[in-house]
């Protein structure tokens, strides 16, 4: 009964993420964007679940995000899944090989998980040309930078939580 228990606690842990996720970018994106700078949370969602459990969960967010964020554009439906997958493989691949118990190399990761997916977006859905890279330059550059601050920022909390957890439930707190 245990296994059955923490199965179901983490396919309604992914669901609440996932109901988050897409409550934010129906509603609050816009209140966030400063400048015309967006902040990405799926983007940091999907770097902190690749790190935090590894390329196969990294994996299967990465396409339940994109899957459910392509629904905002559906001429482009499946680029973003496909785009999300690699990077939670690639992240999730790295997470025994980097040393990222800096909140720095997490900001750095999530820089990267986010031009990287941008980068891979903009090639899939248009192929390269000239705009694709004003495009990385001129929005892709500022909203990684904004982003990976946020990130950290929320990286940061999510583990005083945990440690918070832990504490609690090992008496040490």
């Amino acid at each position: 009964m245990f296994w059955g228990s923490a199965i179901y606690s983490k396919i309604i842990s992914g669901a609440v993420i996932l109901f988050i996720l897409i409550f934010f970018q129906s509603l609050l994106s816009g209140a966030v964007t400063i400048m015309g700078v967006k902040f990405d949370l799926a983007i940091v969602i999907l770097v902190y679940i690749a790190l935090t459990h590894g390329p196969k969960y990294g994996v299967i967010f990465g396409f339940l995000i994109g899957l459910l964020l392509d629904v905002f554009t559906p001429q482009t439906l499946g680029w973003g899944a496909l785009v999300k997958c690699l990077i939670g493989f690639t992240v999730g691949s790295f997470k025994d090989n980097l040393y990222l118990e800096s909140l720095y190399s997490k900001g750095g990761v999530i820089f990267f998980a986010l031009i990287l997916n941008d980068l891979l977006y903009y090639l899939f859905a248009s192929g390269v040309n000239a705009t694709t890279f004003r495009i990385l330059s001129n929005h892709s550059l500022p909203s990684a930078f904004y982003t990976s601050i946020v990130g950290m920022l929320i990286f940061l909390a999510l583990t005083r939580i945990r440690w918070e957890r832990w504490s609690i439930k090992n008496g040490s707190g």
